[in-house]
């Protein structure tokens, strides 16, 4: 029996990592670009809208104004502060689910449940990253983003 309930324990956890996995790039493969994770303080993931972030580290190559870069910075800082909660979110989250599936009697019904309610908590994290990166993009004047295009062009030719 504890055989059992470990291998079922295993699957659950093997089928649960699933879920937790990141989308797919266009490529098909790995991260995608716009949603990779940078090493925060004390070493933890912090999520970051790279793009913003570009868009921030090449101000003067895209002649930013003042106004677009604290427009910008604002997208990026309460993205970040919705993100930590969402993360926090997330970890409670699995953490329930680990104590649900860990008991000697598993409620199955509630961790089919607890995944349905993390793959939502994900879901709403890959939105609002969508949405910052939106906002973010649409800071920019038509010709920034024809600057944009052509920056990102010039940077994938000399990769």
């Amino acid at each position: 029996m504890k055989r059992f309930l470990g291998l079922l324990v295993g699957f659950l956890m093997l089928g649960t990592g699933f879920v937790f996995s990141e989308m797919p790039s266009e490529k098909g493969m790995g991260h995608d670009r716009e949603m990779k994770h940078e090493m925060g303080e004390k070493g933890e993931k912090e999520e970051d809208v790279r793009n913003v972030k570009m868009y921030l580290k090449s101000r003067q190559e895209l002649n930013l104004t003042d106004e677009q870069v604290k427009t910008l910075e604002k997208i990026r800082m309460d993205y970040k502060r919705d993100a930590i909660k969402r993360q926090a979110d997330m970890k409670l989250a699995r953490l329930d689910l680990r104590e649900i599936i860990t008991q000697d009697k598993p409620d199955f019904t509630a961790a089919k449940t607890k995944t349905k309610q993390i793959s939502e908590l994900q879901l709403v994290s890959k939105l609002a990253m969508i949405d910052a990166m939106e906002k973010g993009f649409n800071t920019l004047t038509k010709e920034q983003q024809d600057k944009l295009l052509q920056l990102k062009k010039e940077r994938k030719e000399n990769w």
